[in-house]
């Protein structure tokens, strides 16, 4: 006679953690494809967070796939192919506005779902290790879906995209959603192919803040000083708010590169798209910590629009190799920061030193595979560095004398309100 929960043998459960491997490895990608197309600043931060979550959770899902397995790494999608492809199928969508929707309301609920039902019929002392992060992605699922839901109030949907959302969930539920006990159906569910996102080539803005390509004169101006004392408080904190470039390139390299350079890409590449959100949170709390308001803040995107019409590979490179360019100053800051009295400044500094260690690997290492995944020689990757220097250099030097102006005075506007927000008694305070 079995005993409770017997159901759920060694090869049943590998089946059904590979399903959840594949539909978490597809929501990573496609969070990553939205983050340049949304403009505001927590609704980019989510979809980072959400994108780390699900490779994290693909990762765990993977490795437990071939421990059930050994030795057998096949990751074959079986049965599962319609109900993968769907999940995959949200990146082909007519505007992020219905993808987040479909993300909020179904794809992401989904999967929370099964995950509750799997920790109701499986076997904890059988299959503890998938317990532990199972309850783990339980819990973030709940938080994304939150998360994506209130970023669907800041992003419009049209009636094409509601329409496609439709078609979508009419699919979803003809493959009988994402199953835990039963077998997929053998359903061929046929779907307009539609259009896969598109990286912009100019990144959505978040319409608060004060629109700008270039976010600091000394951007354009080599004389304009970063300076010291609060007034580097503050560039440094303005620096680390536009770091948005580098989220919105990063979520544009995880969807483009992702599929082809695999699974260890993926996990780097989000964790880079988390790490880069959590900066430019650091400067935003900032900023309105010490009474700025988001109006008076430039957001630029000037070393991102540089890679206009450029291949994804330029991307990467462009990421990398303004990863290292400033590294080496990041430490001596935290110092001065801490010498000022801002401890938070200094606290964020450090952290952000040290993720940026990682993210330098990071550059090197993807900067090679993806020239050789492209037939090129992975010994080019200085060239396409000297390259992406080169359209920087070409951006700013488009700068026209209007927005050059514009900026110098929001710039002194800044500079002289630091002055009053901090004072020279508070100097640093946070």
């Amino acid at each position: 006679m079995s005993a409770p929960g017997a159901s759920m043998l060694r090869l049943d459960t590998a089946t059904v953690l590979r399903r959840f491997h594949h539909l978490e490895r597809a929501l990573t990608l496609t969070l990553g494809a939205c983050v340049p197309l949304v403009g505001r600043l927590d609704a980019k931060a989510a979809l980072a967070k959400a994108a780390w979550q699900c490779s994290l959770t693909a990762g765990e899902l993977r490795g437990r796939v071939f421990e059930l397995r050994y030795p057998d790494r096949a990751l074959g999608r079986g049965r599962d192919t319609a109900l993968i492809e769907l999940y995959e199928r949200s990146a082909h969508a007519p505007e992020p506005g219905a993808v987040l929707r479909l993300l909020a309301d179904d794809l992401v609920p989904g999967l929370e779902a099964a995950y509750a039902r799997y920790l109701e019929v499986s076997d904890e002392i059988a299959d503890g290790p998938s317990f532990r992060f199972l309850r783990t992605a339980l819990d973030e699922k709940r938080e994304q879906g939150v998360a994506l839901t209130a970023a669907t109030r800041t992003v419009p949907e049209s009636e094409a995209g509601t329409r496609w959302r439709a078609a979508m969930r009419d699919a979803l539920a003809a493959v009988g959603g994402v199953p835990v006990e039963a077998p997929v159906p053998a359903t061929d569910v046929r779907l307009d192919a539609g259009v896969a996102l598109a990286v912009p080539d100019k990144p959505a803005r978040d319409d608060r803040y004060f629109a700008c390509s270039f976010y600091w004169p000394d951007n354009f101006d080599t004389g304009f000083p970063y300076g010291d004392g609060i007034r580097l408080l503050l560039r440094t904190a303005v620096s680390h708010v536009n770091e948005v470039w580098a989220v919105d390139t990063a979520g544009a390299i995880l969807y483009s590169l992702g599929p082809e350079l695999g699974w260890e890409f993926i996990t780097d590449a989000a964790r880079w798209l988390y790490d880069e959100s959590r900066h430019m949170q650091m400067g935003e709390q900032r900023l309105l910590a010490w009474g700025f308001q988001r109006a008076e803040i430039p957001l630029g995107s000037f070393i991102y629009e540089a890679c206009a019409g450029k291949s994804a590979t330029h991307r990467l490179g462009m990421l990398a190799f303004f990863e290292t360019k400033n590294i080496g100053k990041k430490a001596e800051r935290a110092e001065t920061f801490g010498q000022l009295g801002d401890k938070t400044s200094q606290r964020d500094m450090e952290f952000d030193w040290a993720d940026e260690a990682i993210h330098a690997g990071y550059g090197r290492r993807w900067l090679r595979a993806a020239l050789e995944a492209s037939g090129r020689d992975g010994d080019e990757w200085q060239k396409v560095v000297d390259e992406c220097e080169a359209l920087v250099a070409a951006r700013i030097a488009s700068a026209t004398t209007e927005e050059k102006d514009a900026l110098r005075a929001r710039a002194e506007e800044l500079i002289a309100k630091a002055g009053d927000l901090l004072g020279p008694h508070d100097e640093g305070a946070s």
